[in-house]
């Protein structure tokens, strides 16, 4: 009894520990997303903002840190992934299909190579098919003449099309084959002996049995281009989709408009899964509503009588929401009583900033200004540097209390 305990314990720490490694970072990074500082970060806080939804805001050098809503490089990445998922999507899934097809009617000899054959492209590294693909449209474009095929040979577009579809028609087809496993042959014999032809079987009895596994597969595929980067960043060319613009803004230091988009593709996903799942079990209900009226209706015992509850039954899970609103509620108004929202917060919290990086200033000033005049006293031949050379323009930083023409008047 006791082992049985320390083995629940120990099975419940465990669980703990793999979903806060699982879900932790999506958590903090959907915290940073509210925080007005200009890094990511949860700790210091400054303020409750969401100005990396917005237009974000201008850095102390003028650069514009651009938020969601104004970034246009994001914007123009998640148009071109979107349309680099579509085209993958209409080619993976009619491939995958036609190989899962074409693997169900071959000789049992050939099959295990089929099937070796048809999985290969999974084995290979994405650099390796992203470069190739790159590779074999250049010879092709390069004897093309100038003609469509030129203009798509150099298309990054195009190319990253074909790329991708190269193992993404692998997934589709493994999701395929394991359809196609348990579907019954006769349900094809039976329709050709009442008359039908291979055209009608195909769309009346194949197709329909096989929309799972197609809708399936259409999401697998958009999100498996979607998301793709080992690939993409070598066939995409001069364009750019949302997972190389990513990467590139991770290059140059991470901007909180990325936790902006990341917390709405969390809250996409989220919605999206909740939606399934909802209509799922209604649909399931209603199956076993039907098989239930039906055993009714071939049976007289009146054990098996229905029986209407009475009552309204809550799904458990309107009681996690109301805990998660009245969390967030609470934390606001705390924040709120605390100063952590609104402008007058991030108005302190910038001017704040804005001394500490005018006293940063002048001392930089007052330590060059002593080292030209340590320079002065030992002689030292040569042109004498003065603080606002350093910076090119003297009234680059007036706003932060440009700098002291008293020291600078001294020699």
């Amino acid at each position: 009894m006791k082992s049985q305990q320390a083995l629940n314990i120990l099975l419940g720490i465990y669980i703990f520990i793999f979903f806060t490694y699982l879900f932790g970072p999506l958590v903090i990074m959907s915290i940073t997303a509210f925080n007005s500082a200009e890094f990511p970060s949860v700790t210091p806080w400054e303020c409750f903002s969401l100005r990396w939804f917005n237009e974000g805001k201008i850095a102390y050098d003028g650069q514009h840190l651009a938020g969601l809503a104004t970034d246009w490089r994001l914007h123009e990445g998640l148009i071109t992934s979107l349309k680099i998922g579509l085209g993958v999507v209409l080619l993976a899934v009619p491939i995958g299909l036609s190989a899962a097809l074409v693997l169900t009617q071959v000789h049992s000899r050939l099959r295990t190579a089929f099937y070796s054959i048809s999985i290969m492209p999974v084995l290979f590294p994405g650099v390796i098919i992203g470069i190739s693909t790159v590779v074999l449209w250049d010879r092709i474009a390069t004897m093309g003449g100038g003609g469509l095929v030129t203009q798509l040979g150099r298309n990054g577009v195009f190319l990253t099309i074909l790329a991708q579809t190269c193992f993404i028609s692998t997934y589709c087809f493994l999701i395929f084959v394991a359809r196609l496993q348990r579907f019954d042959q006769t349900q094809e014999e039976a329709a050709l002996d009442l008359g039908a032809n291979q055209t009608q079987v195909f769309f009346k009895i194949l197709i329909p049995y096989m929309m799972p596994a197609i809708a399936s597969s259409c999401v697998i595929a958009f999100l498996a281009s979607f998301e793709n980067y080992n690939t993409t960043v070598f066939s995409i060319l001069s364009d750019q989709t949302l997972t190389t613009v990513i990467a590139s803004k991770v290059r140059l230091g991470i901007s909180p408009a990325i936790s902006s988009l990341a917390l709405v593709i969390i809250l996409i996903t989220l919605t999206v899964t909740v939606i399934y799942e909802v209509l799922k079990r209604r649909e399931d209900k209603k199956k076993k509503e039907l098989e239930a009226e039906a055993l009714f209706a071939q049976t007289l015992d009146s054990r098996l009588k229905k029986t209407k509850k009475n009552g309204l039954k809550i799904p458990k899970s309107i009681f996690v929401i109301l805990f998660f609103v009245v969390v967030c509620i609470f934390g606001f108004n705390k924040m709120v009583k605390k100063g952590m929202y609104g402008s007058t917060c991030i108005a302190a919290a910038e001017k704040e900033k804005k001394s500490n990086f005018s006293d940063q200033l002048k001392l930089l000033q007052k330590n060059a200004e002593i080292a030209n005049q340590r320079s002065s006293e030992n002689g030292d031949v040569g042109e004498k540097k003065e603080f606002d050379s350093i910076f090119g323009d003297p009234n680059l930083f007036k706003d932060f209390g440009g700098f002291d023409s008293k020291i600078q008047d001294q020699d």
